[in-house]
């Protein structure tokens, strides 16, 4: 008696096993989607995988002359929150803060690439590097000045009904040393 359970277990295991492996061939199940080449990273990228995909479509309106184009990898969804950030002179800018108080020196760049749109609202990755007059916070037109009294190569600000503060970033994300010392506006 005790033979035959173990061998009607058995039996049940073996069948089991073999449904487990058949069933998802014969219904036509796919497999798992093909993993994208991920590229490293760059500055203020985040850890978004970059696929040489264009994306193209109403959603996605050709991005104006100079600025570059969206890219998706197409087996997988895309959710970009843009840090708000400018660039100008070469160099990325991030804050997007209010502050009161701020006054304006001479323009530096005029935001011609909208990066937010250019994106789809965030659907599609945006690669980098981006041309000076780039922005995730501000539209295309809006001009971006120097702080009055502070060092360009350390902050700049754009007026977009109140004044916003963009703060100089270096490679990593920190602050850049000729800024370190600098106070705040």
């Amino acid at each position: 008696m005790e033979r035959r359970v173990v061998a009607i277990v058995g039996s049940v295991i073996v069948v089991l096993t073999v449904l487990a492996v058949l069933v998802p061939l014969l219904v036509g199940r796919p497999g798992p989607a093909p993993r994208p080449t991920p590229v490293a990273p760059t500055m203020g990228s985040g850890s978004a995988v970059e696929v040489d995909v264009p994306v193209q479509g109403e959603d996605f309106p050709p991005p104006p002359a100079g600025c570059p184009g969206p890219l998706v990898d197409p087996s997988s969804h895309v959710a970009v929150d843009w840090v708000p950030m400018v660039v100008a002179g070469g160099r990325e800018y991030w804050g997007g803060d209010e502050r009161t108080g701020l006054v304006a020196g001479p323009t530096v760049v005029e935001i011609r690439c909208d990066i937010s749109a250019i994106s789809g609202g965030g659907r599609a990755v945006v690669p980098k590097p981006w041309p000076d007059g780039s922005s995730t916070h501000l539209g295309v037109g809006t001009v971006v000045t120097e702080v009055a009294g502070f060092p360009r190569e350390c902050f700049l600000m754009a007026d977009t009904g109140a004044p916003v503060l963009f703060r100089a970033v270096d490679e990593g994300g920190g602050r850049p040393e000729e800024c370190v010392a600098v106070p705040e506006p």
